[in-house]
């Protein structure tokens, strides 16, 4: 890859972060924004596209960068807010659905990770709700657990999940540790299945044989 071209992937992924921005600050979830000279979003996104285009096929590669930008941006909104909107999971879930029409995966490994990433979840809030009348994930998290589950299927997703609850439980701990112990205390998931289910793509991506194995 040239040095144009990789400039020019680059500056896409960072006029793309600022379309992300440009959006989130359109949609101003409890006066939520974005300032203009914070440029995480762009940098996070021109890196994302560059690692995909040199590491993914084109197509998959587009369907990460785009996905993986707008999961930064619900888990910048989530942390802010705790409140995950509806219009970027309705715009991730047409990205996703694209890798199944361009087969990049199946349509019963998008039904078994939809399993594992929405409906179990959704089955165990209940049994939770019913045993302690608490809500451990919010409907948002669900939402962001359908999308994921087309996205990775359900072996990736089920380490998605697991990598989330475990980087929640030390935050959590570290939390308790440091600003003392509070039962009740909320903390926003979406960063976390953000930050596990890229992590878990990536992974498959450098270790694939470690993946088929847990598939076998």
């Amino acid at each position: 890859m040239n040095i144009l071209i990789t400039v020019l992937i680059i500056g896409f992924g960072f006029l793309y972060g600022r379309l992300l921005k440009s959006s989130v600050n359109w949609l101003n979830i409890d006066g939520f924004q974005i300032s203009n000279r914070d440029l995480k979003l762009e940098i996070f996104c021109g890196a994302s596209w560059l690692w995909a285009s040199v590491s993914l096929q084109p197509m998959e590669g587009t369907i990460f960068a785009l996905i993986s930008g707008i999961l930064f941006a619900i888990s910048w909104i989530d942390f802010n807010t705790y409140q995950i909107p509806l219009f970027l999971i309705i715009v991730s879930f047409i990205v996703s659905i694209f890798g199944v029409i361009f087969r990049i995966s199946s349509v019963k490994t998008a039904f078994f990770g939809v399993i594992v990433g929405a409906v179990i979840p959704l089955a165990l809030i209940g049994i939770t709700y019913l045993i302690t009348k608490r809500q451990g994930m919010g409907f948002g998290d669900i939402q962001l657990g359908f999308i994921l589950g087309i996205w990775l299927g359900p072996v990736r997703m089920a380490l998605t999940l697991f990598g989330a609850s475990l980087l929640s439980l030390i935050v959590w701990l570290f939390l308790s540790l440091t600003r003392g112990f509070e039962r009740d205390r909320a903390l926003p998931f979406a960063p976390y299945l953000a930050i596990a289910s890229i992590g878990t793509f990536i992974g498959s991506v450098y270790f694939p044989s470690l993946f088929h194995y847990l598939i076998l």
